[in-house]
């Protein structure tokens, strides 16, 4: 590999040093799109063994899963350095070496040289929020996404349309998703009131909110990949 050029050396040892005790992951890439450095937070959002040394490396060669997604996170890289602006994805993958997929959303940065020019990216990842609107309905703090959930009073198609009832989806709107009967649907969320013992919009809210239900999004509706946004 040939080492980056150094007049642009001082350039990255500055922006490591500002992110080496970073909290959320980050990294620094050069204009091919080689890992030149990511702090320990990123080790651990990327799964990546501590020994391993990413100077160098392209993505597909990690030791990890979502090096399968090698050519989108250059795509990424690409059209930071082209537009010279952020460029902001949805990254959705096994991260931290979970067994459950969870989106997140990524921002890469160009860095620029004292001449203006672009001399690669740096690139950091947090969670995707929930969607719900009973978040802002309440002004409560966004939290984050999780497709896994500790109930069991539900069925996956309970908790597929309880999501969908978080969104302010019509009964219609529901069951046009599912290619099913509005009677279907109308008959589950009547199911679904009745295991939460509740009976109205406001109650049921309540309830999803307690249950820890208000930041649940089903895996059905996330794909593993890079979503640019």
């Amino acid at each position: 590999m040939d080492p980056p050029n150094k007049n642009n050396k001082y350039y990255f040892k500055s922006l490591t040093t500002m992110i080496e005790h970073l909290s959320d992951p980050w990294g620094i890439k050069d204009q091919q799109s080689r890992h030149l450095y990511m702090n320990r937070a990123a080790y651990r959002y990327t799964n990546t063994p501590l020994n391993f040394d990413v100077a160098g490396k392209l993505d597909h060669e990690f030791p990890a899963d979502w090096a399968e997604c090698a050519a989108d996170f250059i795509e990424h890289d690409k059209m930071t350095e082209a537009s010279r602006e952020r460029v902001t994805v949805i990254e959705t993958h096994y991260w931290y070496g979970k067994d459950s997929l969870t989106p997140f959303i990524s921002e890469k940065l160009p860095i620029y040289n004292d001449d203006k020019q672009v001399i690669g990216v740096m690139w950091n990842a947090k969670p995707m929020n929930s969607l719900s609107p009973l978040k802002y309905i309440n002004q409560q703090k966004p939290s984050v996404l999780t497709t896994e959930v500790n109930n069991d009073l539900f069925t996956r198609a309970e908790l597929d349309v309880i999501f969908l009832m978080l969104q302010r989806f019509t009964v219609k709107e529901i069951a046009r998703i599912y290619s099913i009967s509005n009677k279907t649907i109308e008959n589950r969320i009547y199911n679904i009131y009745q295991k939460a013992n509740v009976h109205t919009q406001q109650q049921f809210e309540e309830f999803c909110k307690y249950a820890c239900l208000d930041n649940y999004i089903p895996d059905r509706l996330i794909a593993k990949g890079i979503q640019f946004i």
